[in-house]
């Protein structure tokens, strides 16, 4: 079903894109189906690493095997593992929606093998920024034995504000600081710079792909130190076992 949702979205934004199909006067050399298809395959591996961690504990709670599995338990290993999961299964919608746009749309872009490996390492580091994210919500789960609400509104607000749907330079205000908060748009716009720029503007992708780093290293490293305190609070309280 999710996967039927995720084409059928794409098709909506290809009708909306007759609406207004130029992206010129935003700075953007591309028509508004080219720009949209960009985000919207994006947002659907987001969407997965953003709750994949915490889902997949919630999910050993509720089985009643979170206590085996903290037996040998490397939280590292564990949010790589359930990440990767989770995308190489959402990377299917990519896959399909390029390829329906291709077939009845005539949708291609002509890239060179240093774009798509430029497109690749972005790739990466937004998956990772999003699994640090869903790291965050992990150690909620395991302190509360529930999961937050949370998730659903940052990829909401994710959604919105990191330019899936329309370009970032529309924001000012409120909504442009919540835009410059979130991972995605940094990788966005680097890959919008790479596919529909004429020039390759290196040192703005070099800063983009540092900020992600920033992302990735800071998010990381909290969510790393919260949920060893959630571990060494269930532990020393004895809630392991009624898991």
């Amino acid at each position: 079903m999710t996967l039927v949702l995720n084409l059928v979205t794409i098709m909506m934004y290809f009708f909306f894109s007759k609406i207004k199909p130029e992206m010129q006067v935003f700075g953007i050399n591309a028509t508004y189906f080219e720009f949209a298809i960009i985000g919207l395959c994006l947002q659907m591996v987001v969407g997965t690493s953003l709750g994949s961690v915490s889902a997949n504990i919630y999910n050993e709670i509720l089985s009643g095997t979170w206590s085996s599995v903290l037996l040998h338990f490397n939280f590292l290993e564990y949010s790589i593992g359930t990440t990767l999961a989770g995308v190489l299964l959402s990377s299917v919608s990519i896959f399909l929606a390029i390829g329906l746009a291709y077939l009845t749309i005539g949708f291609y872009l002509t890239i060179t093998s240093q774009e798509v490996m430029l497109i690749l390492l972005l790739f990466i580091l937004i998956i990772l920024a999003h699994m640090a994210i869903s790291m965050l919500f992990a150690a909620f789960t395991i302190f509360y034995q529930k999961t937050s609400n949370l998730i659903s509104l940052l990829y909401q607000l994710t959604k919105t504000f990191s330019g899936v749907v329309f370009p970032v330079t529309l924001l000012s205000g409120f909504p442009l600081i919540v835009s410059r908060s979130l991972p995605l748009t940094y990788g966005l716009e680097s890959i919008h710079q790479l596919l529909f720029s004429p020039t390759l503007n290196m040192d703005y992708i070099f800063v983009n792909c540092l900020i992600i780093i920033s992302f990735i290293v800071l998010l990381g490293s909290i969510a790393y130190g919260m949920v060893f305190l959630s571990l060494k609070n269930i532990r020393k309280n004895g809630k392991v076992d009624w898991y």
